[in-house]
């Protein structure tokens, strides 16, 4: 990753993976019917991610893009206090300009129904050189009491703060059990988009819907492995079939 502003266009033409992501933003801008869409970049907080993502909205600029600089989406706990949400950006795409967290870029671009370009990940498949690709996946939505709303793009995992939190009530679609609330409650997608429900007492189930109904005291929502914020029961659970459209050169 590069950490700091090049000196030349030269220089900033060095870094292949950039040229790919520019020449892929090209095309889509060239597709969109906007006159002039715009992209938001997506970047990390950290001085390299900054440095580049300066160096994607400058070669984008000179190739005649418009392009907006936004940071990640922040977890619960890093937003102002009152802010159960981050206003949907007034651009067209998202890029993420890389680094260590496109989990977050994902759930951004869930969370603002935008389409994210992006480096292919592990698993995802490859294509030939200079080609564009896309596809859709299912994130998991998350219903919070208050009508506050979260997404997930991998798992989400409910673990009690309480001591002795005794038991919890679930509802599996429409089935209803009861688990010891002190074992982490985990929730992910399986390949087919339904829920697969993890517990130490019940096994692992597959279900379209989960509702956390019933348990004392506080839990802890972990959002792809981050600490999002403290939860209280009742909350919902589903899979949003489609819900993230990535495209990736």
């Amino acid at each position: 990753m590069l950490s700091r502003q090049p000196s030349s266009p030269a220089e900033v033409g060095a870094d292949p993976e950039v040229e790919r992501l520019v020449a892929a933003a090209a095309r889509i801008a060239q597709s969109m019917p906007a006159a002039r869409p715009v992209l938001g970049v997506l970047r990390g907080f950290g001085r390299g991610d900054r440095d580049r993502a300066r160096i994607l909205r400058s070669r984008l600029a000179e190739s005649g893009i418009d392009a907006a600089d936004l940071s990640l989406v922040p977890d619960a706990g890093d937003r102002e206090p009152g802010r159960a949400a981050i206003p949907r950006p007034r651009v067209d795409v998202l890029l993420y300009a890389g680094g260590p967290q496109p989990e977050r870029a994902m759930k951004a671009a869930a969370l603002w129904r935008l389409p994210l370009l992006i480096e292919r990940q592990d698993g995802w498949e490859g294509g030939e050189l200079n080609s564009l690709g896309g596809h859709r996946r299912a994130v998991l939505g998350i219903h919070l009491s208050g009508g506050a709303f979260d997404v997930a793009v991998r798992e989400a995992v409910l673990t009690s703060l309480q001591p002795q939190p005794g038991r919890v009530r679930l509802i599996l679609d429409n089935e209803k059990i009861t688990a010891p609330g002190d074992q982490p409650l985990r929730v992910a997608l399986t390949d087919g988009g339904l829920l697969r429900v993890s517990g130490d007492a019940y096994g692992s189930r597959q279900v379209r819907r989960l509702r956390f109904e019933r348990a004392w005291g506080a839990y802890r929502l972990d959002i792809d492995g981050t600490p999002a914020r403290d939860v209280h029961a009742p909350l919902r659970i589903e899979a949003l079939p489609g819900r993230l459209h990535l495209l990736h050169p």
